[in-house]
């Protein structure tokens, strides 16, 4: 594995070791949630997976799962009010860290080594990180150049492909996707009329503020 080229930048800006991530659930997990009540031959399933996945990585801002080697390249001059003494403090994007490899500091890339050059940080007493929270704090750290970059890499996400819960919450979706009528918000006919709760525009994709709060234990600090 070359140290994270510039390709494998995710969607919630750090660059993760995958070329895809799988979808928090497949169409197994999804017959299991529910109990088979759509059949295994609708193609819908499997097309509103992706999506549902998608919105729940979204708004947590990190990809959840699986667990993955990841990387993250801060500016100096945007972590003004993380230095704390001589200590460097950084929030991690990502709720489930269980291993903080390298920092470096005044990274530099080189294309040729395929890594990051400047002043390696790897001993484990002047690292510590929360594994529930994503924060690093680094020790016995130099004033830095504000025009430099330091790079972290790091370990994060749950090693299934989701837990119970995030993957209950996605079938979920996929659920309102199936059974939402879309397009349409009232109905009338034979004088009976027909409103409907939810709409085309939530799909697999739109989060109620229930799921959210539930999810909030996974959302990254700092996105809202």
């Amino acid at each position: 594995m070359s140290e994270f080229e510039h390709g494998n930048l995710s969607p919630w800006g750090y660059i993760i070791d995958a070329e895809t991530l799988p979808d928090l659930i497949t169409t197994t997990d999804f017959s299991k949630f529910t109990n088979g009540k759509f059949g295994t031959t609708d193609t819908r399933i499997a097309a509103c997976i992706p999506s549902a996945s998608a919105s729940i990585r979204n708004y947590c801002g990190w990809h959840i799962a699986p667990s993955l080697s990841c990387g993250m390249l801060y500016n100096v001059k945007d972590l003004r009010d993380a230095f704390v003494g001589c200590d460097l403090l950084i929030q991690l994007p990502a709720t489930y860290v269980t291993n903080v490899e390298k920092v470096v500091l005044g990274a530099k890339w080189n294309p040729d080594a395929e890594d990051w050059d400047g002043e390696i940080i790897t001993d484990e007493d002047r690292i510590d990180f929360g594994m529930g929270d994503g924060l690093v704090r680094v020790f016995d750290v130099a004033p830095q150049d504000r025009r430099s970059k330091i790079f972290i890499k790091y370990t994060a996400g749950y090693a299934d492909t989701a837990i119970p819960l995030v993957k209950e919450i996605a079938a979920n979706r996929v659920t309102r996707a199936l059974t939402d009528s879309y397009g349409v918000n009232s109905e009338t006919a034979g004088g009976v009329s027909i409103s409907y709760a939810s709409t085309a525009s939530r799909g697999s994709t739109g989060l109620s503020d229930d799921t959210r709060e539930v999810l909030s234990t996974y959302k990254v600090r700092g996105v809202f």
